[in-house]
């Protein structure tokens, strides 16, 4: 099969590469920077098989052209930025490009078509776990606002019977990036430090981006038609995970009773009410369909994390003596 993918030189799109190719599939790869690309490749350990098509999801030609003779596509590009001076941009590109990408892929005849999201258009959740069936939110920072965006756009397109599959990841986390990837630069504080927060609930909801990519790629030979999955992953309340996180670097952090007011005044609304209210995903449906029979151990995952953020030197061997 030849799959158009976009994002292929970011965290989760890296991942989706490899997948495919190491699936068997030839891979047509819509990029900005082929030198990135070949550095992506590079630490993936990636040989042929992989096009690169430059241009942009928001270049409606350039799209069509790397779409040519594809028998799927995965669009997992998406603007994301630590920099609050950057966010906004978010909004001219992440809506504009799911809307080009989603309907040239539609257009042209792709017997499938995955669009990863992300757990924030579907929260709060309405029941006891996240769900595909969840209503969109459009609320909040400007790329969940433009991911909704997207999100609606294609929820409009599986309204009128297109092949089109929505992925929900959590929090993807995982080694082997071409950088510090946005969960990766939260995690690191967290363990450079003597004490972790303890909240009253939620907790934290970690998906392995191998497994994330493994899933997604087993997608393409799932039965075709609209379909919606939570890729939640591992649920841990803060409790488990300040255990977890022991055991796995080796190194004990004291865990503080926080309450919601200091929280507030350490991170945005946002983040409290996610960081308080998440709760474990509905993953059967996407596990079964995907051919994964179940999620490796957060164990092995965050160690595998923190062990790849150690070599990177993006972490002081002593926050993790077991992973050095």
């Amino acid at each position: 099969m030849k799959v158009m993918l976009t994002g292929s030189t970011g965290f989760i799109g890296g991942h989706i590469m490899k997948a495919l190719i190491e699936a068997g599939h030839e891979v047509q790869a819509l990029v900005r920077d082929k030198a990135k690309l070949e550095s992506m490749k590079a630490i993936q350990g990636i040989g042929n098989g992989v096009v690169g098509v430059l241009g942009d999801i928001t270049d409606q030609s350039t799209v069509e052209e790397a779409l040519v003779d594809c028998d799927a596509c995965v669009h997992a590009a998406a603007f994301t930025s630590l920099d609050p001076n950057l966010m906004d941009h978010a909004l001219e590109v992440n809506g504009p490009g799911a809307e080009i990408v989603l309907g040239a892929a539609t257009s042209q005849g792709c017997d499938s078509v995955i669009h990863v999201s992300t757990m924030s258009v579907i929260f709060p959740p309405t029941g006891s776990k996240l769900s595909g069936d969840d209503p969109v939110n459009g609320g909040g920072n400007p790329y969940n606002a433009s991911k909704a965006i997207a999100e609606e756009y294609a929820r409009s397109l599986q309204d009128k019977g297109h092949p089109i599959s929505i992925i929900y990841p959590t929090g993807v986390t995982g080694p082997t990036d071409l950088g510090l990837n946005v969960l990766a630069a939260n995690l690191v504080p967290t363990l450079q430090s003597e004490i972790m927060m303890s909240l009253s609930s939620g907790g934290w909801c970690l998906v392995d981006v191998r497994d994330l990519a493994t899933g997604i790629v087993g997608l393409l030979h799932a039965e075709t038609g609209p379909k919606r999955y939570v890729a939640g992953g591992t649920f841990m309340d803060w409790q488990e995970f300040h255990a977890v996180v022991t055991e796995v670097t080796g190194r004990d952090r004291a865990l503080i009773p926080t309450p919601k007011e200091a929280l507030e005044q350490m991170v945005d609304a946002e983040a409290v009410e996610i960081m308080f209210g998440i709760v474990p995903g509905d993953d059967e449906p996407f596990l079964t369909a995907s051919g994964l029979s179940a999620w490796r151990p957060i164990e092995d995952t965050l160690k595998d994390t923190i062990t790849w953020l150690c070599d990177k030197q993006y972490l002081e061997a002593e926050w993790a003596p077991h992973c050095s």
